[in-house]
């Protein structure tokens, strides 16, 4: 397939997994952020009992993932009807965590909600890359401008997903604006599930099911494994103690909407920069430029204080354009090591990025606990503490990271 003909199919073909992939993070933040602070403050449950509950949840998500890789893998033929069913959970999950306080028992709602959602969400996000790796197989390649769509259209959604709460919250008020944003989803997900009719099916076509142990042998995949998973340990740590960083260091809270929005929308803008960089000199070196970038960029944040609020925005800015690169290129190196089914693969992919969140805030906030910081303190200690845990510890993460791609991990080469 000539160079023109492989863009005009990738044009066409690759709008609507971008908008399944929009869908998905427009889910993803009020499931991880905005959903426990709901059952706090709007549910009146305790945070001992919404501890435990988030952690149990958690857990079942990372440990299901494999297994629903290894179910997708099984059905390749089936993805239609799998899609539509996932994304039938994820909207019954969201629905239940979200509805009006009133409607029921908060701790059970809350953890059969988030159960459906995060089952929901994992499966639908496992075809969806497994569709993207049969696309290229089709094409003959085109794995970065895969996952570049791909990528750039959860970018926009995660820059929907931070605004739409605070819109909501000003035109229907207090816990109604989640009810809203649950209903503002469905019609979302409706959409982006019809974008996709008889699309799925792409991705049962003439790729074998070569399972988990295979796929593993393959040269360069388990590097690009173990690779991903430090790399996605510093967005971890920042993830889970960014709300805290902003309230308790800046003194800033009213700005944590629209500094996600900054960030994530710069993440939008430098996914499409980084991947034409990469089509010159090649992902590794892109990925690693990228990465270098991302560390003198935001060391800076620990200097920080209350009132530097323009001066966040710029690191906020500067950081989501070097995470582009992140978020771009190393699934697109992954993609490209793959022949067979992908879903075992894409399935250890999500269980070893959301065991990084798991890790970012089971280790890192009874570290800070330790170390004095208590949300809301005035106490030196911990603000010193929080300050040295938000913007120095991801840095040294990275700097061990960029060394296992340079030395352990090689590319199957650009496919621009």
């Amino acid at each position: 397939m000539i160079d023109s003909e492989r863009r005009a199919l990738a044009n066409r073909d690759l709008f609507p997994p971008a908008v399944v992939a929009a869908m998905l993070a427009f889910a993803g933040l009020p499931l991880y952020i905005h959903a426990p602070r709901y059952y706090a403050e709007d549910m009146g449950v305790g945070l001992a009992a919404l501890g435990v509950v988030l952690l149990a949840a958690r857990a079942v998500d990372s440990l299901q993932d494999p297994v629903i890789g290894r179910l997708a893998a099984r059905w390749p033929r089936r993805r239609e009807a799998w899609a539509l069913v996932s994304g039938a959970l994820l909207v019954t999950g969201f629905a239940v965590l979200f509805a009006p306080p009133e409607w029921g028992a908060p701790l059970p709602r809350l953890a059969v909600g988030l159960l459906a959602a995060f089952t929901g969400f994992s499966a639908l996000q496992i075809a969806l890359y497994d569709h993207g790796l049969a696309q290229a197989e089709a094409a003959g390649g085109g794995f970065t401008r895969i996952a570049l769509w791909r990528e750039a259209g959860g970018l926009a959604g995660i820059c929907l997903a931070a605004m739409t709460p605070a819109v909501l919250g000003v035109a229907l008020g207090g816990a109604f604006a989640y009810a809203g944003y649950a209903v503002a989803f469905a019609l979302f997900s409706l959409f982006a599930l019809g974008r996709m009719r008889r699309r799925w099916l792409a991705s049962g076509k003439s790729l074998p099911d070569i399972g988990f142990a295979a796929a593993l042998r393959v040269p360069g995949v388990a590097p690009i494994l173990a690779f991903g998973f430090v790399n996605a340990l510093p967005t971890a740590v920042t993830s889970t103690l960014f709300l805290f960083f902003v309230a308790d260091i800046l003194a800033a809270e009213a700005h944590a909407g629209p500094m996600l929005l900054v960030f994530f929308a710069a993440a939008a803008a430098g996914a499409a920069a980084w991947a034409r960089l990469a089509g010159r000199i090649g992902r590794k070196s892109a990925l690693a430029m990228g990465m270098a970038l991302s560390i003198p960029v935001f060391v800076w944040t620990y200097a920080l204080g209350p009132g530097d609020i323009t001066a966040f925005y710029a690191i906020a800015a500067a950081s989501g354009a070097a995470l582009g690169a992140d978020m771009t290129l190393a699934p697109a190196m992954l993609a490209a090591r793959i022949r067979g089914g992908g879903a075992p693969v894409f399935s250890l992919w999500t269980f070893l990025q959301k065991t990084a969140l798991a890790i970012g805030a089971g280790v890192t906030l009874p570290l800070l606990a330790l170390a004095g910081y208590e949300p809301g303190t005035t106490a030196q200690d911990g603000r010193t503490a929080l300050a040295a845990a938000y913007a120095l510890v991801p840095c040294a993460l990275k700097l061990a990271a960029i060394p296992m791609l340079l030395i352990f991990v090689t590319d199957m080469g650009d496919d621009e």
